[in-house]
């Protein structure tokens, strides 16, 4: 299967699963970007983030298309997410490749447990 293919497909799966569910494409694309395109840690985190802009608009312009988005809140989340991601950004350099596969793994984990247990 060609690089290309593969990238295709995995932005497929981080679109669908970001659509779906509103997990972040992130979530879905850093691991199979390290994993089955041998990207670094650092370059897969900063290639998913541009690649979800796109996706975001696509999947927010369709949820609130249906009225679900609540617009006053997504602006403020957006000012929060924009400073955080400010620093985020500029720490990231500074932090190893496999505690950032940590930090993400842990991330994965707590929130799954919780939405798990809110069944």
């Amino acid at each position: 299967m060609g690089k290309n293919f593969k990238a295709i497909l995995i932005g497929l799966l981080g679109g669908l699963a970001g659509g779906l569910v509103g997990i972040g494409g992130g979530i879905i694309m850093v691991p199979l970007m390290v994993y089955s395109l041998d990207f670094s840690q650092h370059s897969a985190h900063a290639t998913s983030l541009a690649a979800i802009v796109p996706i975001s608009v696509i999947s927010a312009s369709i949820y609130s298309f249906y009225g679900n988005m609540e617009l006053n809140l997504a602006a403020l989340f957006a000012i929060g997410g924009i400073v955080g991601a400010y620093l985020g950004s500029a720490l990231m350099p500074h932090v190893k490749a496999n505690i950032l596969q940590r930090m993400l793994a842990i991330v994965v984990i707590a929130a799954s447990i919780r939405m798990g247990l809110d069944l």
